[in-house]
């Protein structure tokens, strides 16, 4: 279905690739500009994942491959307002992390990131070769711990304050499958106002990143401008039923905050 819209519409979503138009437009549900439509081709582009300890961290080193020719590739198109989204996840869920690496002259991606502890970490990248498709890869890597069973995390849907705002979630129409909405609301922590001076943070409103408990998939997703109440308003297809931490990430007086939540999903 996505191949035939993609071979009727000059330029689409990257972030929802559904949402699709013949001239340039912002798309209808998370109002990313749209770009311009590939050509019919869905490669899968592999990435070289290099991991080298620091002192306190890793640098990370991602290497985008061409499918075919097996180059490194070197162009990409901004999704977001950034080549290359990297997410870490680890620590028993405890840590998160939403980095940019920066490409080098080589076309590889490098970044120096500081980690909690040794461990077990999952790597999450997002990115979109010119003239190729969305691409999401995944892998975890180890600074020496070894790989240990998924964390029995309990449910924690407790409103929570950070930086001077009250942040609760309402994920009970969450479906696996589906597309359903996953509502997060914003207040301020000494007035109990709706916060109505969010900025943008990477050209959305807010970022969502759900995971399973086991690390098995990753999904990342901005807001439906669909909904407007009674919060914002995410539409997550998750995979399978279970339980899921989820990261919401948004912007208010220049300082990005992250409050984070373990529901479970039907």
């Amino acid at each position: 279905m996505i191949a035939l819209l993609l071979l009727l519409a000059q330029f689409y979503c990257p972030m929802h690739p559904d949402q699709q138009s013949d001239v340039p437009a912002a798309c209808g549900i998370c109002a990313m500009r749209m770009v311009k439509m590939p050509p019919a081709r869905f490669d899968t582009y592999p990435v070289d994942l290099r991991v080298t300890s620091t002192t306190g961290g890793v640098r990370l080193r991602l290497a985008v491959r061409d499918p075919r020719t097996r180059a490194t590739v070197r162009r990409f198109t901004l999704v977001h307002e950034r080549p290359l989204h990297l997410f870490l996840v680890g620590d028993g869920l405890e840590f998160f992390a939403h980095e940019h690496p920066l490409q080098q002259p080589d076309g590889v991606f490098m970044i120096d990131v500081a980690l909690a502890k040794p461990g077990p970490y999952m790597a999450i990248a997002e990115f979109l070769p010119e003239g190729g498709t969305p691409q999401t890869f995944q892998q975890m890597f180890t600074t020496g711990e070894a790989f240990t069973s998924p964390p029995v995390l309990p449910i924690d849907t407790a409103a929570k304050t950070v930086d001077g705002t009250r942040v609760s979630i309402d994920a009970s129409q969450v479906k696996a499958g589906e597309s359903r909405p996953l509502v997060v609301r914003i207040d301020d922590a000494s007035s109990g106002a709706a916060v109505t001076d969010l900025q943008p943070y990477l050209g959305a409103a807010a970022h969502l990143l759900v995971v399973p408990v086991d690390l098995t998939e990753a999904v990342h997703g901005h807001p439906d401008e669909q909904f407007r109440e009674p919060g914002i308003t995410f539409t997550p297809l998750l995979p399978r039923a279970g339980r899921y931490k989820a990261w919401v990430q948004f912007q208010r007086a220049g300082r990005v905050s992250t409050a984070s939540f373990v529901f479970d999903v039907r």
